[in-house]
């Protein structure tokens, strides 16, 4: 993520509740399997949505979570949804909401303090130097813990089924524009052979890491709030001249043909869901 926050907590909970939803995530929380008594990670909790509705409840009693995102939009959304729970008093003096970049865990707080790193939708944006923050989550957690989560991957099942055609047709249509889209890309997307060799080079035993297949059916907002919450990146960087309604109709019309069924925006996320040790 960049020092300029461009999330904005209200596009994300308007066009992207799907990340958060429980049909989406109980797999990965399963995986998780948090305790009560536990302190966990929440490593880009974004508007805090899944660390007040599943994390916070599963380590009560006497567990802790802290919620780290480089957002301050997103924090504050965090810390308003959080204020306005029905959660225990109790619970809520556990939970921490902390503003910093996911790169940066490497000197984040104390060294082997917890008990799991858990991550929803949010590695395949700390593309900067993806190997630096599984060393940093390797850091946080103590002997015997683990890294659960799920991001976007690349995926051999390919096409325009695939939501990652979202990011070619982008690419397209910006060169078009005269803009190099792979200057700009804020996504980083590997395989799950290439993400299980960055854990292992981080000192983590592998349990799983697999591809899931996701069908999605977008918010009412379709593909064009989806643009509006997520490639933000690519529309920044068109030229002032240029209609970003424009090229966003555009990236829509190229797509349409594979993404809309009966009059619905629908996606297939292809994710990468994994688990790893620290022995």
């Amino acid at each position: 993520m960049t020092s300029a926050d461009k999330w904005s907590a209200e596009r994300y909970n308007s066009n992207a509740s799907f990340v958060y939803s429980a049909a989406f995530t109980s797999p990965t929380l399963d995986l998780l399997a948090a305790k009560p008594g536990e302190r966990v990670l929440d490593l880009g909790c974004g508007s805090g949505d899944l660390t007040l509705q599943a994390l916070v409840p599963a380590v009560q009693p006497n567990g802790a979570i802290v919620g780290y995102d480089a957002s301050p939009d997103l924090l504050a959304k965090a810390r308003a949804n959080a204020a306005a729970s029905s959660l225990p008093a109790s619970a809520k003096d556990s939970l921490t909401w902390v503003e910093r970049d996911g790169h940066d865990l490497d000197t984040y707080g104390e060294a082997g303090s917890f008990d799991a790193v858990f991550s929803n939708a949010a590695l395949h944006w700390m593309k900067r130097d993806p190997a630096k923050v599984v060393r940093g989550v390797h850091r946080c957690l103590k002997p015997g813990g683990r890294y659960v989560g799920e991001m976007l991957t690349r995926s051999k099942m390919g096409g325009a089924m695939n939501m990652i055609a979202v990011r070619s047709t982008l690419h397209t249509v910006l060169a078009e524009h005269g803009v190099d889209a792979a200057s700009i890309d804020p996504w980083h997307f590997p395989t799950p052979e290439q993400y299980s060799k960055v854990l292992v080079s981080a000192g983590f035993r592998v349990e799983s890491c697999e591809l899931v297949p996701r069908p999605t059916s977008l918010p009412d907002s379709g593909l064009d709030g989806w643009l509006d919450t997520f490639a933000f990146a690519f529309l920044d960087a068109l030229p002032p001249q240029v209609d970003r309604q424009a090229v966003k109709d555009e990236v829509c019309r190229r797509l349409e043909i594979d993404m809309m069924h009966d009059g619905r925006w629908t996606t297939m996320y292809v994710r990468l869901r994994f688990k790893a040790w620290k022995d």
